[in-house]
């Protein structure tokens, strides 16, 4: 059994003793014609799970053990698969953006780093004093890297680490407290078997590898629109700016490769932590779920995508009435394909492939709305459409659980604003993101009162935000921005050691490059 299954499990048997008796709710009527499926999984099992006394017999054995021991197993499970992660997908990252074959990272000082945050109790844990070799040694022609690209990088960690580790330490603490469950994916006992298997991560490493070099040939020659000179789409159902190679990923939305790789490709950007990012809104869901009947609410997650976030909502509560929108039809196969193992749990899961502008669905329909990463990818006009579609369709007293980018000025509070402006400066030119410099300026919360909604909450995680709306109900009035609430992101220090470590040698200089966009292997963060 998996050092994860004793906290997941516990995490499990509180929730399915504070839900109610599941019930299969009606269907609901279609406003527009669209294409539909729909994976009704309310049924109840057939027969009784045949491992249903060895899993009685490890809560026994768990529900035995002292909280102190618990707490302990834990975070040594959490710290285990984050610290993997986080080293994993940082070396993906140097490997494909740098040109070195990512042997150059220590992966144990990384993994130090992580146990130290995550393992402390006073959330100001530091590492391992011991030396690591530097993260990045050379180039794609394998030449020594610069002495400026090395700074570039030492730069980065110093002033982004500590938030990172944050987030794993944070997302251990709502795990801790049961606010939400041990993720699926990061227990080898529950997580999808290709996921912990060798040969299946690395056929996936290197289709990602193979992928990144043709992409990278793309950011050079700033081909972001190159997918309008292979691709002839319906003007009626794709619109003009969907047409893009965002990320300058091959075939933009619309290849069942690209959907396969999409995953990998991010949480590589973000060094492991997307995931843990997203599940910042987890809580949000928890306490609105609180008091609720996850059988008779219903959930509509727009712009699915490869429906990890859906996952992860439908894992905490898997009675929930699921209705999945995305306009690629090959990421809506994926997000079909993840969610097949809530089948049999309770819940009920509706597939639409439409555009979040125009959604086929009713007024009023829906309890709650989960939104993640899609807005600064939309025209600002856009935006507007999609916020007041939202409000359409969400009921009276329900609440929009909305994630994004971090945008201007949100690093203030903890001391990161300076880093966080360069960031999102580099990011939209490095990724080609057309929208993403004016969405970063965009007031979501002025956006969303015109859309008809009530901003409630919103927090910080490293680059990602988690902002909480509502709608009120007729006659309610929406209060003045200035009167909204701000929720001060907790900060972590920065690991000095590691720090120091990165910085530690500097390979000698070699042939510069433009500081418009980025050559091959010269990666701005």
């Amino acid at each position: 059994m998996s050092t994860a299954s004793a906290p997941r499990a516990a995490c499990a048997r509180a929730q399915r003793r504070a839900r109610a008796t599941s019930r299969t709710p009606s269907a609901a009527p279609m406003r527009r014609g669209v294409k539909t499926s729909a994976l009704d999984t309310s049924a109840p099992a057939s027969r009784a799970n045949p491992l249903s006394f060895l899993d009685d017999l490890r809560t026994r054995i768990e529900d035995a053990l002292p909280e102190e021991a618990k707490k302990a197993a834990l975070r040594a499970a959490y710290t285990s698969s984050a610290g993997l992660r986080f080293a994993f997908f940082l070396s993906q990252g140097v490997a494909n953006s740098r040109g070195t074959d990512g042997r150059d990272i220590d992966v144990g000082a990384i993994a130090q780093a992580v146990a130290r945050v995550v393992m402390s109790d006073d959330g100001n844990g530091n590492a391992s004093a011991g030396s690591a070799t530097p993260i990045v040694r050379k180039t794609m022609d394998g030449s020594d890297m610069s002495e400026e690209q090395a700074q570039e990088v030492s730069e980065f960690l110093e002033q982004h680490m500590g938030a990172i580790l944050d987030v794993f330490k944070r997302e251990c603490e709502f795990i801790e407290n049961g606010t939400y469950k041990f993720p699926y994916d990061m227990d080898p006992s529950t997580a999808p078997a290709a996921q912990w298997n060798p040969l299946a991560v690395s056929a996936l490493a290197n289709a990602n590898a193979r992928d990144q070099r043709v992409v990278a040939e793309r950011r050079n020659a700033k081909k972001g629109q190159e997918l309008r000179e292979t691709y002839v789409a319906d003007p009626k159902r794709y619109p003009d700016y969907y047409l893009q190679n965002f990320h300058y990923q091959t075939d933009g939305w619309l290849s069942a490769q690209s959907a396969r790789l999409y995953d990998f490709q991010v949480e590589m950007l973000f060094l492991g932590s997307a995931d843990a990012m997203r599940r910042r809104a987890l809580p949000y869901i928890a306490d609105f779920m609180r008091d609720r009947d996850a059988s008779t609410t219903k959930h509509l997650d727009v712009a699915s995508g490869t429906g990890r976030f859906l996952s992860f909502v439908r894992d905490n509560h898997p009675e929930l009435q699921s209705t999945a929108l995305e306009l690629s039809p090959h990421y809506l196969e994926s997000t079909r394909k993840l969610n097949k193992r809530f089948e049999g749990k309770g819940g009920s899961l509706r597939l639409v492939e439409a555009n979040a502008e125009d959604m086929p669905l009713e007024d009023n329909e829906f309890d709650m709305i989960t939104n993640v990463y899609l807005f600064h990818e939309l025209p600002r006009a856009v935006r507007m459409t999609v916020a007041k579609e939202m409000a359409r369709v969400l009921k009276p007293g329900g609440k929009l659980f909305f994630v994004d980018s971090v945008q201007i000025g949100d690093g203030k509070e903890n001391g990161m604003e300076g880093a966080f402006e360069l960031a999102l400066d580099r990011f939209p030119a490095f990724n080609h993101e057309p929208y993403y410099k004016d969405y970063a300026v965009t007031n979501l919360v002025e956006l969303f009162e015109e859309a008809g909604l009530r901003h409630e909450a919103t927090a910080t995680a490293w680059v990602s935000k988690t902002m909480v709306f509502s709608k009120p109900f007729d006659g309610q009035e929406l209060p003045r921005a200035a009167e909204l609430p701000v929720v001060v992101p907790q900060e972590v220090e920065t690991p000095a050691a590691v720090v120091e470590a990165v910085a530690e040698e500097k390979p000698s200089e070699t042939e510069s490059v433009g500081d418009d966009e980025p050559e091959i292997g010269t990666r701005k963060f």
